[in-house]
């Protein structure tokens, strides 16, 4: 084997040693980040169930108006869907 031969097969040789040491940090980097993201979730999760807790109290302690009386149990329409207020009484089974 020559000299430059040699020489270029240890330079492949530190090439192929560094990108796979890069690739392994990078690999590890990826996984803490994922964690931390993962936990940075869970909290997020919580904050948002604990906001959303709040507001039903606070609109539950608020809430003054009664609801709507419909007389005769007369659909109401919103918008494309119309529903029965109160739902019709059933007949027992014979």
């Amino acid at each position: 084997m020559t000299f430059e031969s040699g020489a270029v097969a240890i330079g492949a040789v530190s090439i192929v040693a560094v990108l796979i040491w890069a690739k392994g940090h990078i690999w590890k980097r990826m996984r803490a980040i994922d964690a931390q993201i993962t936990k940075m979730q869970k909290e997020i999760d919580i904050l948002q169930m604990h906001e959303s807790r709040r507001l039903m109290m606070e609109l539950k302690a608020n809430s003054k108006v009664d609801a709507q009386k419909n007389p005769d149990n007369a659909p109401v329409e919103t918008g494309d869907v119309v529903r029965l207020i109160k739902t019709p009484p059933t007949t027992p089974a014979q």
